[in-house]
């Protein structure tokens, strides 16, 4: 016969590691479920930085046509040479002023009114600037004469010279960029003396 050991004898007393009872398993559980949250956080955060660059990149192609848009306007009135003629339809290129408001009493401007802030409304009315890539819609611009101002000029009092007529002009120009979502109205004003 042999001797036993009475430490061999019972299953539950043999060894330190036999008293754990999945201790581990809950525990890897546990943190793959931390790693995987980490993960999905991450990515969402990726996908957010991502449409974030993308409208950026949206509003500056927008920004730059209306840009180009706007100088194309300025260079046209510091061409002319003579006071361009305005028209309530813009047939002459330079409005009259207001003539797009049809409610002059509001306090709202033209290009504030959410009607005339459309693509359809602009491709109508404004002057299309041409060689613009990379935007959904071609970039237009309105001039409008503001007033004019004959005055001021005293300097030029007693010394025979004609007063000249200073008219200022302002111009509205409208991009958009890769998409119409992303759309930019800027405004200058422009003053030109003519004889």
């Amino acid at each position: 016969m042999r001797n036993t050991n009475a430490q061999t004898m019972n299953p539950l007393m043999q060894s330190p590691r036999h008293k754990q009872r999945g201790a581990v398993l809950i525990f890897c559980l546990v943190f793959l479920l931390v790693l995987t949250m980490m993960g999905v956080a991450s990515m969402e955060s990726a996908v957010l930085e991502e449409r974030m660059a993308g409208n950026m990149q949206d509003f500056n192609a927008a920004f730059q046509a209306a840009e180009t848009s706007l100088q194309t306007g300025e260079n046209w009135l510091a061409g002319e040479l003579n006071w361009p003629a305005t028209s309530g339809d813009g047939s002459t290129t330079v409005w009259t002023r207001d003539a797009m408001d049809p409610n002059a009493s509001d306090s709202m401007h033209w290009w504030q009114d959410s009607a005339r802030d459309t693509r359809t409304w602009w491709i109508n009315n404004g002057i299309e600037v041409g060689a613009v890539e990379g935007v959904a819609t071609t970039p237009r611009y309105i001039i409008e004469e503001v007033s004019t101002v004959t005055s001021g000029q005293s300097i030029g009092i007693g010394s025979g010279l004609q007063s000249r007529v200073r008219v200022f002009h302002r111009i509205t120009a409208r991009g958009s960029g890769v998409g119409d979502a992303a759309v930019v109205q800027l405004q200058s004003t422009f003053v030109k003396a003519y004889e």
